[in-house]
């Protein structure tokens, strides 16, 4: 049913979701035979603990079905003695303690459990029966004997998916007993592998523990679940365990987990602890393992094999090739690509054994034995006779094995798809090589790259031309300056004809794929050069040069490669924007283009934004900006020099300043653009950010500025060219455009003439729909509290109950902080608020953000008004859900702490449950001499996070605070104390 549903589209998705998790969660629950009792047992455990019941107390729990199957019977007629009566109330009336004492009532009891040394199977039974979570939990992080472990039954035991409560006490008895609790792991593997892959990866992590006494085990669990978090937790195993204890088993386990290449490529980093791990055990501070220590051979091996594994794979064998230079990757770097770091780590420990004096042929056995013969195993090979000749050539007996491994070296160095640096390396040094073994290894060299193409194929490929290369003609190209001319001259007509169409290959093979760097991202415009230009010539040369400088790489560039100019150009700006704005006017002009203009004045507006530009500098840059606005339509880059242009002349009468004779028409101007700017729009996503974005509204916003520098300095209210315009806009047909900006601006406009706001209230000021000015400005305008006053009140209420509605509300806690109190009395405020639907959240993100206000300002003045609007809220009988807001206070350092005690205390009367629980039950602990601080904790305890980081930090300053306080017969005292064992902080709570 619910597949057709979604067919029909008539249901939503998430409420299908439900439906059929509902349904499943059902079917299960009649799948398992005394599935509701459970369920039952389950809720009530929830709302009893504020936690679900775990493997073990659902397990519980299943008693309560066989009690009501037994009462059947006897109703329905079936035999029950008076044995068997007394063993049914006595289990039953243990099941109720479990399920309806409270923690606190059974605390002694488990501590008393926890502490016996010889448990017996009666006490078992009732650790068991426990179907309380927190009780589980406490009792296994404190029980202390090992025969616990033979007791229990296994759902106590077992590991879940997300959460283990037995691992604290297996951890103990690791340090005593490590093989026993490995072989209770091994035993019960099957039935913690079906509690699913978390619940084996935290096996794992506790086994490990054992140090190598778990390697067994973990050789079985790696092999036969290559989960990623399950090998994560036993590569962390293994770089635990000392170097000295690492034996041949060890690298099998980490074999097994470096051979999985879905982990390897999750986890590289991790792998590349492993490889080193593998590189720095094999022959461990420079001392070579000898005689009956094969350990180093064994890791030889393993890595070869390793990496063959990983050479298997198409895309692993792309990524070695890829990389150019294999002597350019370091072990210690972060492996971006698992088979190169892996290739590095067989480099690595081959090189340091030639160190050792290990002879070539011994210490390449692996690569030859493992790897089949393929280019990759010819590269290995090779780098490793380049980068270990320095060390061979001097020593005779090892110069000739490493030419007899050269040669056969040789033999492939023809293959891949691309020549790399680290094979013409290689090749360099057999220039070298002795007068009796150069004719072999000439052989060897022309046998690898094979035979030259005939005449005829030269021919239809030059015909063809353009195309690709064939494989062996690149590589014979990209090695040939470091070829022997013997081996060289067959291949020269080819070679010939590719420096015709190509030109000269480089001294050294390039990377086939190139990251650039900031000096090559300019389109291949040297961002040095440049820098050069404007120190010795100045700039405005260095950007006539640059307007007229060839692009290398355009072809992306619609611009002709202008995008590439402007984007240096910006950046040559941004070094010295001083330097840069001494002659705008010369350097617009040799700018010439648009787009060059643009990134010039940018950069420069920029700069001024960030203080980077000294101040008397803004009016001659603006003057320079207009006099190249475009003129006339159909010019290119016009809008984004125009936007340009009016930011910065936004930016100039912010400041103050003037634009002198100019100023007139830069305000016709300006005129023009928002009349040619605005139409009819109600469907923008963002207004106010499509507006800033454009001409037009950069204009309007400009105009603004213009407008209420006048105002202020004539002292006449605004100007009629800015308020023609402006009223032109509020009566014609809505854009929502226009009007946002106007609602940006609307507070800047109410202080320098209020008389006009008000004479257009009835346009300006209604809430009822998104665009209109009042609700831009509520949103993101400057705050004005005689302005809000101004508007409707219930429509402002409705308006800070809407979504997003941060500003806002931001404006309006403002406005209740001021002494006058523009809104009324802030009770009266917040109760009419939280009256709306939507209202209780509104004022409780409100008093949160009042609260984070109030912490950032640091005032004491602001921190007193603040608790002002705070007990406003309290003695208004505000809705709980309004309150949980306040919580945030606990930040407010500048907020007296007898204060904040009194107020949160206060608070918790109405609304237990306030946000940022950890933090209240902190600053509750700067009080340990105050018993309204304990029983402000006790609430933290009680009502905030069930579990996670937050809880643990509650549970920390509780019972800190619980450690520090008199220990007087209080009933605050007493509160603490049974918040801390409902928490299950059990020991805490007992002092210990």
């Amino acid at each position: 049913m619910a597949d057709a549903w979604r067919r029909q589209g008539g249901v939503g998705a998430g409420d299908l979701d439900v439906l059929v998790g509902a349904v499943e969660e059902l079917r299960a629950e009649q799948a398992e035979r005394g599935g509701f009792r459970t369920r039952q047992i389950g809720r009530l455990v929830a709302e009893q603990t504020r936690q679900e019941m775990g493997l073990a107390e659902t397990e519980a729990a299943r008693s309560w079905s066989a009690f009501y199957s037994s009462a059947s019977g006897v109703l329905h007629g079936s035999s029950s003695g008076a044995d068997e009566a007394r063993r049914q109330f006595d289990d039953v009336t243990a099941a109720m303690g479990q399920l309806f004492l409270g923690l606190p009532e059974r605390a002694d009891r488990l501590r008393e459990l926890a502490r016996l040394e010889v448990p017996v199977q009666q006490d078992a039974d009732e650790v068991a029966r426990m179907t309380d979570p927190r009780a589980g939990v406490y009792f296994l992080s404190a029980a202390v004997s090992g025969r616990w472990l033979g007791l229990l039954p296994l759902p106590r035991l077992l590991p879940e998916e997300q959460r283990w409560p037995a691992a604290p006490y297996l951890r103990r008895l690791l340090a005593e007993e490590p093989e026993g609790v490995c072989a209770w792991v091994e035993e019960h593997l099957d039935a913690i592998r079906a509690q699913g892959p978390g619940a084996l990866a935290q096996a794992v992590a506790v086994v490990s523990g054992a140090g190598m006494a778990a390697c067994s085990l973990l050789t079985e669990i790696v092999r036969a679940q290559p989960d990623r978090f399950v090998l994560r937790q036993a590569a962390y195993w293994a770089v635990d365990i000392p170097v000295a204890e690492r034996t041949g088993p060890w690298v099998s386990v980490l074999e097994s987990v470096l051979r999985v290449r879905e982990f390897t490529t999750h986890e590289s980093w991790v792998s590349g602890l492993l490889l080193r791990s593998l590189v720095g055990t094999a022959h461990p501070g420079g001392r070579l393992r000898t005689g009956e220590d094969r350990l180093g051979v064994i890791i030889r091996s393993a890595l070869a094999g390793v990496l063959a594994d990983h050479l298997g794979d198409e895309d692993a064998r792309f990524q070695a090739e890829i990389v150019n230079d294999l002597g350019e990757v370091a072990l210690a770097d972060p492996p971006h690509v698992v088979v190169v770091t892996l290739m590095r780590a067989v480099l690595d420990l081959a090189l340091t054994e030639a160190r050792l004096g290990v002879p070539v042929v011994q210490r390449l056995r692996g690569v030859h034995g493992k790897l089949p013969a393929s280019e990759h195993r010819a590269r290995l090979v090779a780098v490793h006779l380049a980068e270990s000749w320095p060390i061979e050539g001097e020593h005779p007996d090892a110069a000739a094995g490493w030419w007899r491994a050269a040669i056969d070296a040789a033999r492939g160095v023809g293959g891949g798809a691309w020549p790399s640096a680290d094979l013409a390396d290689f090749l360099a040094l057999l220039d070298g090589c002795p007068r009796q073994v150069r004719a072999s290894l000439e052989t060897a060299l022309a046998e690898g790259l094979g035979v030259p193409p005939a005449a005829e194929e030269m021919g239809a490929w030059a015909d063809a031309f353009p195309g690709p290369v064939p494989r062996r003609w690149r590589i014979v190209r990209g090695l040939s300056p470091v070829l022997p001319e013997a081996v060289r001259a067959p291949w020269q007509p080819v070679l010939a004809l590719l420096e015709e169409k190509y030109g000269p290959p480089a001294e050294r093979p390039e990377p086939v794929v190139k990251m650039t760097d900031w000096v090559e991202s300019y389109g291949g415009l040297s961002l040095e050069a440049f820098t050069a230009r404007a120190r010795d010539d100045g700039v405005v040369a260095a950007v006539a040069e640059l307007a007229a400088a060839s692009v290398p790489r355009d072809d992306d560039d619609e611009g002709g490669g202008d995008g590439a100019r402007a984007w240096l150009l910006g950046e040559l700006v941004s070094q010295d924007p001083d330097t840069w704005a001494a002659d705008p006017a010369a350097v617009a002009a040799s700018a010439a283009r648009p787009a060059l203009q643009t990134a010039y004045f940018n950069a420069l507006h920029h700069a001024a934004g960030s203080d980077r530009l000294s101040h008397g500098l803004l009016g001659p840059l603006a003057e320079a900006a207009f006099a190249v606005r475009p003129q006339g339509a159909g010019v290119p880059e016009a809008a984004q020099l125009q936007l340009v242009i009016s930011n910065l002349l936004h930016r100039l009468w912010d400041s103050g300043a003037s634009l002198g004779a100019a100023e007139a028409a830069a305000v016709d101007w300006l005129c023009i653009l928002i009349t040619g700017w605005s139409t009819p729009r109600l469907d923008t996503s963002s207004p106010l950010g499509a507006a800033t974005a454009a001409p037009g509204g950069s204009a309007l916003l400009s105009l603004t500025a213009w407008g209420l520098q006048h105002a202020v300095r004539t002292g006449e209210g605004l100007p009629e060219q800015l308020t023609t315009v402006l009223e032109d806009l509020l009566g014609a047909e809505p854009d929502d455009q226009a009007l946002a900006v106007i609602g940006f601006g609307l507070g800047q406009l109410h202080h320098c003439d209020p008389g006009w706001v008000t004479d257009h209230a009835d346009v300006l000021l209604p809430l009822e729909a998104a665009w209109r000015p009042a609700r831009s400005w509520l949103a993101r305008g400057k705050p004005d509290p005689a302005l809000l006053a101004q508007l409707d009140r219930v429509g402002l209420w409705q308006a800070l109950c809407a979504p997003h509605a941060e500003g806002a509300l931001d404006r309006v806690f403002l406005a209740l902080l001021d002494e006058a109190e523009p809104l009324g009395p802030a009770g009266v405020f917040l109760a009419g608020l939280a009256g709306c639907t939507g209202g209780d959240q509104a004022v409780c993100v409100m008093l949160s953000r009042l609260a984070t206000y109030t912490a950032r300002a640091g005032s004491g003045e602001v921190a007193e008004r603040a608790a002002v609007i705070w007990r406003a809220a309290l003695d208004v009988r505000l809705p709980a859900a309004a309150l949980r807001g306040v919580g945030h206070f606990a930040f407010a350092d500048s907020l007296d702490q007898d204060a904040w005690l009194e107020l949160t205390a206060a608070t918790l009367t109405q609304q237990p449950d306030l946000e940022d629980a950890d933090h209240i039950a902190e600053r509750a602990a700067r009080s340990p001499a105050s018993p309204t601080a304990e029983l402000i904790a006790a609430a933290a305890l009680d009502h905030g996070p069930a579990d996670g980081y937050r809880r643990t930090e509650t549970i920390r300053h509780a019972a800190a605070l619980f450690s520090r306080a008199p220990a007087e017969d209080c009933p605050e005292h007493e509160a603490l104390r049974v918040a801390l064992i409902n928490a299950g902080a059990i020991e805490d709570a007992y002092g210990n």
